[in-house]
């Protein structure tokens, strides 16, 4: 469950960090406080996404094994 909240948040992250660095880009002059904060914003949204994206995979398989293992059980 958390780790979907990870993914969502940190996509969100991710994606404020591009529209605040093409903020910074955009004036003139560049706004260079506008600008790092977008990629350090952006930096930290990708890296906690694939993070997130790995952590759910892995929590999403081991349900899989769990529920498997509960079936052949019950079953056999």
């Amino acid at each position: 469950m958390l780790s979907r909240i990870v993914v969502a948040l940190s996509a969100v992250a991710a994606s404020v960090g591009l529209l605040l660095y093409g903020m910074g880009t955009a004036y003139q002059p560049r706004d260079e406080t506008l600008e790092q904060w977008g990629l350090i914003l952006l930096a930290a949204g990708v890296i906690a996404l694939l993070i997130g994206i790995v952590w759910y995979r892995k929590v999403e398989a081991a349900e899989v094994t769990r529920i498997e293992t509960e079936i052949r059980r019950r079953s056999g």
